[in-house]
């Protein structure tokens, strides 16, 4: 977790950042320098946080280093005079090492064709950089915005104005009409945390520090991301469903099914990296689901997960979700408490299987009718995965028969082309008790055809990670049991290389400080998961699905070495 201890003073600080950064002077590229003409200038930017408000941007220009860099810090100096406030957590430096200059049109048919959020540069309204934004500031401020008709991305003149008013950037009116010419920039750049951090700007990885994907760096993600979760369960054992963190704006919404996935992850977490907090939380999380979200029928042995704020609709994958946080909570805690329950609860998923093995996803309550045949293809294998975890602890030969049933119908209709991480989670513990060739070769399926796209894939999509490292263990199983022939034409050192590409790739969407400094509650997103193209949502399931990817790929030690990155 962070925390905001103050390891070094203001001006400590101050003084290693401005080392760093005019070491870096050398580095510049010849762009800046045609830029400006015969006489150089040098670009920099000084960003000053805490974790309780957005962090404050300062800018100089100088014909050296030293010279921006001071021209930055008397205006830093200045407002901290003005605003009494004389310590900050967080210093981050950048220094424009490039610049691009592009008339005003062709950038924004530019942007109008990009991945929101996905524009990772800063950009200058002007050629002195008298209105210039970090490309932080950029997508903290939603600057850049989706238009609600087109759907294309383009610039939000009221979003600018706003800043600018708020910030004290610019006194003089703004309008984009003014803008003939966009200057974009890259930097090199510095944090200061409690040490210095040098900062990447390779493409997708701007802005964030340069790691190595070591077990300590792993163990962070997983440690700062189940105690966010941690933090988000309030006394009555319900989440704070998630954020919108340019505005800090509460996700006013809820879902049964994610309160239970979302519980299950933090168990797992919690078997990787024991920590009390967790576990006290975890037990008002789950006495919240047992009290709060399942319905027990009176008449029958049959429980099911009720999305009250939702129509009162019955989920498949809530029921499955809601098996795999009791039977992870048994198996962890070594506790038999919740067995009869989620026996209930699994009768409840038979209850919607078909005869030919498919299953309904959607009941309505009170009536028990179908309101949906299907709704989404993860609520089978979430369904097939419960039994199976379910069947691990409890021998009763039902559930396991019920997933067999499932898996012929699987294959008879190539479930595998939908590449769901429940599925291949699925296969697994199938494949323990029923070691069947068929069932190997769905799972290698449900990876195999996804492999290129998964490794190239522009955003972080967790479920990805979760899916590799499922068929990973798959692969080790089929090597245990001595039926490598399965593997013949199965890439399997291409799925290492994709997993441990994926692995280091999905840490840009981790809320580092250096980036939610630029966000209007810092405190409320710090050590959670975002997801980028849904503008930087922070909520359960989103950190749910990073969190229990990276605690598989932990605990399976793919290379003894730490394993490291490409930043």
């Amino acid at each position: 977790m962070y925390n905001e201890k103050r390891t070094n003073s203001f001006a400590e600080k101050l003084v290693q950042l401005k080392q760093a950064i005019i070491s870096e002077e050398k580095k510049l590229m010849p762009s800046v320098k045609l830029h400006f003409g015969r006489k150089q200038k040098f670009v920099l930017f000084l960003s000053l946080g805490n974790i309780d408000e957005r962090a404050i941007v300062f800018s100089g220009i100088g014909n050296t280093v030293e010279s921006a860099w001071k021209s930055a810090v008397n205006k830093a100096a200045k407002h901290m005079k003005k605003q009494k406030i004389f310590d900050f957590l967080w210093l981050k430096a950048d220094l424009v090492n490039h610049i691009e200059s592009k008339p005003y049109t062709i950038w924004t048919n530019q942007i109008a064709k990009m991945r929101k959020n996905y524009f990772r540069k800063g950009i200058s309204f002007d050629p002195l950089f008298n209105t210039a934004f970090l490309e932080q500031e950029i997508n903290g401020n939603a600057l850049i915005k989706e238009s609600t008709h087109s759907h294309k991305m383009s610039l939000s003149e009221t979003n600018i104005i706003n800043y600018l008013k708020k910030t004290g950037k610019k006194q003089t009116a703004f309008t984009i009409r003014d803008s003939q010419i966009i200057y974009e920039f890259t930097t090199i750049s510095y944090f200061f945390e409690d040490k210095l951090i040098k900062l990447n700007n390779k493409e997708q990885f701007n802005g964030f520090r340069l790691i190595e994907l070591t077990n300590k760096e792993i163990k962070h993600l997983i440690t700062s991301s189940a105690n966010f979760l941690a933090k988000q369960v309030k006394d009555n054992g319900e989440f704070i469903y998630g954020y919108f963190p340019c505005y800090d704006k509460k996700i006013n919404w809820y879902n049964s099914l994610r309160h239970a996935s979302t519980l299950y992850s933090m168990i797992e977490a919690y078997e990787v990296i024991p920590n009390l907090y967790v576990k006290e939380q975890i037990e008002k999380a789950l006495d919240y689901l047992k009290k709060e979200l399942i319905y027990t029928a009176t008449t029958n042995d049959v429980a099911f997960v009720v999305d009250w704020r939702n129509q009162q609709e019955i989920k498949l994958g809530a029921n499955a979700a809601a098996i795999l946080a009791l039977t992870k909570y048994m198996e962890v805690f070594q506790t038999l408490d919740d067995l009869h329950l989620a026996r209930k609860l699994a009768n409840g998923i038979i209850h919607m299987q078909m005869n030919n093995g498919s299953f309904s996803h959607v009941l309505n309550y009170p009536s028990f009718q179908v309101k949906d045949e299907h709704r989404i293809i993860y609520y089978d294998g979430e369904a097939v995965f419960a039994l199976m975890k379910l069947y691990n602890i409890d021998r009763n030969e039902s559930w396991i028969n019920a997933v067999e049933k499932a898996f012929d119908y699987f294959i008879k209709k190539d479930y595998w082309k939908h590449h769901d991480h429940w599925l291949s989670y699925c296969t697994n513990e199938l494949t323990k008790f029923r070691p069947e060739d068929q069932y190997f070769q769905f799972g290698l399926q449900n990876v195999k055809e996804k492999l290129d796209f998964i490794y190239h894939r522009q955003t972080t999509y967790p479920t990805f990670l979760e899916l590799m490292m499922a068929a990973y263990e798959m692969v080790k199983l089929i090597y245990k049991l001595e039926k490598d022939y399965l593997l013949i034409d199965f890439p399997v050192e291409y799925l290492k290389k994709a997993i441990e590409h994926r692995a280091y790739y999905q840490t840009t969407g981790f809320f580092y400080p250096e980036l939610a400094m630029y966000f209007k509650r810092p405190k409320s997103i710090i050590g959670s998961f975002f997801i980028r193209h849904h503008s930087f949502r922070v909520r359960i399931d989103d950190i749910e699905h990073n969190l229990s990817g990276y605690c598989r790929y932990f605990l399976n030690k793919i290379s003894e070495k730490n394993r490291v990155g490409t930043r």
